[in-house]
């Protein structure tokens, strides 16, 4: 009985919304069976907007995954000041649930053409910054992603890495190993499949982001789920069935990595335990 409002709720908005779109995929706008808009995901600008978006996804999974690493592991072994820890901690909760239209707003009036930094470092240096990033560009997306997956990296692997036991080094250091060997044989081997999962997931949190992208470019990046809102709520393509394949491929992708990133969450589990 407790556990009924749970799969209610996974019922209403996962499962049910998962089967209306792939039926919906699966028929033309007339209500036919069709494969038709399946078809279409191979055209060569739908795989281009499916290879820029899993790009864009790799990039930001990969150095967010690297410099929140990095929070991780200072959050983990910070002493004093103590009141610092719980700031950066509270915050990186914040920050990694930040995005859409706020976080567009701020990078623009930060980094854009008439932003305070952008007319900072002209004043000061007759520069302009817009000249070689912009944050409508590929890197400007990467830059303003690291936002809020930098933190996300941070909480996801913080649980591993405070799971580390000291007996784990003093017993390496007793039997003659250095700090290296005891990074690359032990702490590696056990924290790399929580690392791999975190990875994966910053991976299909950025495949999944739409309002960031589509404010910061003005919906001009060529990105699934931009192309997904033109489809669906376009003022002037719409197609619901090729909207729903766009969805469905998507979906195909993230679930992908979840696999994965549960498999791997699984081994880093019995390590801990």
């Amino acid at each position: 009985m407790g556990l009924l409002p749970y799969f209610a709720f996974i019922t209403l908005f996962l499962l049910l919304p998962t089967v209306a779109n792939v039926w919906t995929s699966l028929h033309d706008n007339t209500g036919g069976w069709s494969l038709a808009s399946m078809r279409r995901l191979g055209e060569e600008q739908y795989v281009s907007a499916f290879l820029n978006t899993m790009a864009l996804s790799a990039v930001t999974a990969l150095l967010g995954g690297a410099l929140g690493l990095v929070v991780a592991w200072a959050l983990a072994t910070l002493q004093r000041p103590r009141w610092l820890r719980s700031i950066m901690l509270s915050y990186s909760v914040v920050a990694s649930q930040l995005g859409g239209i706020p976080l567009a707003f701020a990078f623009i009036a930060a980094m854009g053409s008439q932003g305070l930094i952008t007319l900072a470092v002209y004043d000061a240096t007759g520069w302009d910054l817009t000249e070689t990033f912009a944050v409508s560009s590929f890197w400007g997306l990467v830059v303003v992603y690291l936002y809020f997956q930098v933190p996300l990296m941070a909480i996801l692997v913080l649980p591993a890495i405070m799971g580390i036991r000291r007996e784990w080094s003093d017993s390496a250091l007793s039997l003659g190993a250095g700090r290296w060997r005891y990074l690359i044989d032990i702490l590696l081997p056990i924290l790399s499949p929580a690392i791999g999962g975190a990875v994966l997931l910053l991976f299909a949190n950025s495949f999944s982001a739409y309002a960031t992208a589509y404010a910061l470019s003005g919906g001009g990046a060529n990105l699934v789920p931009i192309l997904i809102g033109f489809f669906i709520s376009g003022n002037v393509l719409t197609d619901q069935s090729f909207g729903a394949a766009l969805a469905t491929g998507m979906m195909l992708v993230i679930a992908v990595a979840m696999v994965l990133r549960h498999l791997l969450v699984r081994r880093t589990t019995r390590w801990l335990q």
